[in-house]
């Protein structure tokens, strides 16, 4: 980052070192009205005498010097059918596979970005300097690593320290666009919906890719239980939810029950389920019939419902 007033290097900061010390002694100012740093006896931005202010300005360059020198480096060791684009978000080439409404995560420039004539991405190129070894930007760049590789995208990284080696460059670019598949790695389980994982071996599946099990699908509710547990996603009510499905639902009794169950427990819930006195009466017969389906060896791990 440049200097707010001097424009020398400052870091992440918006000042440098010498700006700060001036700000500490009061002559340099964050201003209130144009909200710019600036000397407390210079003029603001704002003011009518200064009629070349503009609020954007358009940058030097897309790319900075040292990374112009690794784009014509990586352009000259490309294949022909490859093409490589300067700072693209991932957004553009990447997009997450649940309802989520939010993907800030993805609001985030690549260096370069490596494709196929037919604009599929094929790899990530990182330029990194001695900021990257900061904690913060250690984070971001991390993020950035496990979402590419979630995608099944590789990352390459060139330090700047080494200089644009362009031996290395075409060796490295070589090897991995050689490659006919790149592994996908599982980076954010926790992150994902308990619904789109395998039902007995959640840790271990891979997410439900297919657009049709991306629509949000109605939960046959487990009313009462959620109601006495405080949640659809529970151990207790995941067992339960096994047995509705995996015994009740087999017999021509149980789905009897299971129907009528899903006619009158909504109506309960709904005239007793603030009452602490219902769901600790039922809370005491639900965890006796929950260890009872324990012991028969049904499971208490993440479940999804059958369709």
């Amino acid at each position: 980052m440049k200097c707010k007033v001097c424009g020398a290097e400052s870091g992440k900061y918006p000042l440098c070192r010498s700006c700060n010390m001036k700000r500490q002694q009061g002559l340099i100012i964050k201003c209130d009205l144009c909200g710019c740093w600036h000397y407390k006896t210079g003029p603001c931005v704002l003011t009518e005498e200064n009629t070349d202010f503009y609020l954007y300005d358009p940058k030097e360059s897309l790319i900075s010097k040292s990374e112009q020198g690794y784009y014509e480096a990586i352009k000259s060791a490309l294949p022909e059918d490859n093409l490589v684009f300067p700072q693209i978000n991932l957004a553009s080439f990447i997009e997450r596979t649940d309802n989520s409404r939010y993907h800030n995560e993805l609001f985030r420039n690549v260096d370069f970005l490596i494709t196929d004539k037919s604009y599929a991405p094929k790899a990530v190129v990182e330029i990194n300097d001695q900021s990257h070894l900061d904690d913060e930007r250690k984070k971001r760049d991390e993020k950035v690593k496990n979402i590419c590789e979630e995608a099944g995208i590789p990352v390459i990284k060139f330090w700047t320290s080494f200089g644009v080696n362009q031996k290395y460059i075409s060796e490295k670019l070589s090897e991995v666009l050689g490659k006919n598949d790149n592994p996908r790695i599982h980076h954010f389980k926790n992150e994902v919906p308990l619904e789109i994982y395998d039902d007995e071996n959640p840790a271990e599946a891979m997410p439900v890719l297919d657009a049709s099990k991306k629509s949000k699908k109605k939960k046959n509710g487990c009313y009462i239980a959620t109601c006495v547990y405080g949640s659809y996603d529970c151990p207790e009510v995941w067992i339960l939810r096994r047995y509705r499905d995996k015994v009740l639902r087999k017999t021509r009794c149980g789905r009897l029950f299971v129907s009528a169950y899903y006619a009158i427990s909504p109506k309960i819930v709904k005239l007793f389920g603030k009452s602490e006195a219902f769901k600790r009466i039922c809370k005491i017969r639900l965890d006796k019939f929950i260890l009872k389906l324990k012991s028969a060896g049904l499971k208490d791990t993440p479940y999804r419902d059958n369709p």
